[in-house]
């Protein structure tokens, strides 16, 4: 086994994860949170690209005022 056993927490994981039903449950919270936190990234980014707000700058530059000098 390629895995560090001797320490308490390892030991810890390994139980719930191998424990039938705790384990099953576990691994769909991650899985599902995930997949969550996947979809809700993906709306809030689609959200702020059709926002319809003017674009502002933090600074004039010669070509937002339309000068014909830069």
């Amino acid at each position: 086994m390629n895995f560090p056993m001797e320490y308490p927490i390892f030991q810890f994981f390994y139980w719930i994860i191998n424990t039938p039903s705790l384990g099953g449950i576990i691994a769909s919270l991650v899985g599902g949170g995930s997949v969550l936190a996947y979809f809700l990234t993906l709306r809030w980014i689609a959200a702020g690209g059709s926002t319809g707000d003017p674009e502002t700058y933090s600074y004039p530059t010669p070509t937002l005022h339309h000068h014909e000098s830069e």
